[in-house]
């Protein structure tokens, strides 16, 4: 494992003071990291859950994976329990939910925030919010918010589970899209920018403002159309 530092003090640089005796810092779960895999500065690593905290869980934490060849930038903050695959990118002031598995070669941007049990495949690009148990299978682009549904704000928040999204595999959800609810997106489907999804959006089809799904074949704007030749190609199980 190795890491980069930087040692000189700006002008600006002061003593932090003590840590009074009443605070303790929370514990911190096994990490298991490859030695070629790079880390940051100021990262938060095996974080325990909300749970662990306030004695809901067992107090055992579960390790945190990083695999070789990883990157894992600046003021990154991980919880126990997640699995990084080889290859797996995290850029600067991203946060990785308890427990949550991102697949080889996914690279995390633009401060994506992920939440707790998320599954993200191989060969994803994620920018976006993804909500508690979210699944985004190989070779997804999410830059929008996935959500549950929140229809049951009066209870508990703890005694609450909704279902999540689910995004197929060679599919986008373009930025500043929403997708709400128990739904499927795709596969190689298109969530085009700003449009709210309730519902389930077929195969081969581009969502566009509300719940408005257009077949591929039918769609006019240019821009996608080397996408949609990319997709069909590997659809049909021709060399890329």
């Amino acid at each position: 494992m190795r890491r980069w530092y930087s040692r000189r003090r700006s002008p600006g640089w002061r003593t932090l003071p003590e840590r009074p005796d009443h605070m303790h810092p929370s514990p911190r779960s096994r990490v298991v990291c490859d030695p070629s895999a790079v880390l940051g500065d100021f990262n938060a690593i095996g974080v325990p859950s909300e749970e662990v905290l306030r004695g809901m869980s067992s107090p055992v934490l579960d390790a945190v994976t990083i695999s070789a060849r990883c990157l894992v930038q600046n003021f990154i903050t991980m919880h126990e329990g997640v699995y990084l695959a080889e290859e797996t990118v995290v850029e600067d002031y991203c946060r990785i939910g308890a427990h949550s598995r991102i697949g080889a070669r996914t690279r995390l941007v633009h401060r994506a925030y992920i939440c707790d049990n998320v599954t993200v495949g191989m060969d994803c690009r994620i920018a976006g919010f993804l909500c508690d148990d979210t699944i985004v299978e190989d070779r997804c682009t999410v830059m929008g918010t996935l959500l549950h549904c929140y229809n049951q704000p009066h209870r508990d928040w703890w005694s609450v589970t909704e279902p999540a999204p689910t995004v197929r595999h060679d599919s986008v959800v373009a930025m500043s899209a929403t997708v709400v609810g128990k739904l499927t997106i795709g596969p190689y489907s298109y969530v085009t920018a700003g449009t709210l999804i309730t519902r389930d959006v077929p195969s081969w089809h581009v969502a566009v403002g509300r719940n408005e799904f257009i077949n591929w074949r039918n769609w006019k704007g240019a821009a996608l159309g080397q996408l949609f030749s990319h997709w069909s190609r590997r659809d049909r199980g021709e060399p890329e």
